[in-house]
């Protein structure tokens, strides 16, 4: 969507849809070969990652107001939430533009104490270089996705994308770790990435089921509030947003690959009743239980 009083767009897998920019998406990954000459006018929120892969020229913009360079070998990284503002390029600038969804990075990424370092250290360093062998690296990564693309889309070709995405994603993540200062049990790291951490382990415990954020946060020895403020500081989401992302993703799973009627599902998963189970649905998937069911098993079918 895009606000007129200040001109700031908000960013996310379908704006960039919409747009009709994408080279390839399969619902959680975007890939865009050509960003837009044209400089943003404003600013943008990202509610996705953007990995923007320089492979000629120089781009200069800011994000989260600090002004930033990537040169031909860099690779830009844009978390989720930051502001992005102000961007330019050379007249040769050429880049690949990969984008992942919340569901993309979360299903593929455990959020380990490491995972959480190495974003931390992203959010401060959006700006990595590449040396000559990793761009090569790199760059037979991206030619095995791009004979992806352009190939038959069969049986299998969304899980053979994202295990070739993910791979990607972790070689960037070993290229970043040698500059992370990682911190183990027992040592020095942040009370906040650990309070996370403990918060993000209960939540895979409680497999979706419905919970209110005074009740983790009592479970963690701190104030609802704190765990707001934790959540937001070190992901970007609220504690409630995270909830609520578990419970979907719950709710998926029983609808798609269970026999569990629509009731079943609603009492496995804490809901008060049916009426309240259905309007969550159809706010967070777009359809009713029923519907959502009906649409996956004629997915099946095809």
């Amino acid at each position: 969507m895009t606000k007129d009083n200040n001109k700031e767009q908000y960013i996310d897998y379908d704006f960039i849809l919409g747009k009709g920019i994408a080279d390839y998406s399969d619902g959680d990954i975007v890939v865009i070969e050509k960003i837009g000459a044209k400089p943003i006018e404003g600013t943008v929120k990202l509610d996705m990652v953007l990995m923007i892969y320089c492979l000629k020229g120089r781009i200069q913009g800011e994000i989260n107001g600090k002004t930033w360079l990537a040169e031909e070998g860099d690779v830009v990284i844009c978390l989720p939430n930051s502001y992005l503002s102000n961007y330019m390029m050379t007249p040769d600038f050429d880049s690949r533009i990969i984008g992942l969804s919340y569901d993309a990075i979360r299903n593929n990424i455990p959020m380990t104490k490491d995972a959480l370092d190495l974003l931390s250290y992203v959010s401060k360093n959006p700006i990595i270089h590449l040396d000559a062998e990793r761009q090569d690296l790199i760059n037979k990564y991206y030619s095995i996705i791009d004979h992806k693309i352009k190939q038959p889309h069969n049986l299998f070709h969304k899980e053979i994308m994202h295990s070739i995405f993910t791979c990607t994603v972790f070689e960037l993540c070993a290229i970043i770790a040698p500059h992370v200062n990682y911190t183990r049990d027992g040592g020095s790291m942040k009370q906040a990435n650990l309070l996370f951490h403990k918060f993000i382990n209960l939540l895979s415990k409680n497999e979706g089921r419905t919970c209110s954020v005074k009740k983790y946060a009592e479970e963690l020895c701190i104030t609802p509030k704190y765990l707001s403020f934790i959540c937001k500081q070190v992901s970007g989401k609220t504690a409630l947003e995270w909830i609520h992302e578990y419970t979907v993703k719950s709710i998926e799973r029983y609808l798609k690959h269970s026999n569990l009627s629509i009731k079943e599902i609603a009492d496995r998963l804490g809901f008060p009743n049916l009426s309240f189970f259905g309007k969550f649905t159809k706010n967070y998937l777009g359809v009713s239980p029923t519907e959502y069911r009906r649409q996956q098993s004629m997915k099946k079918e095809v």
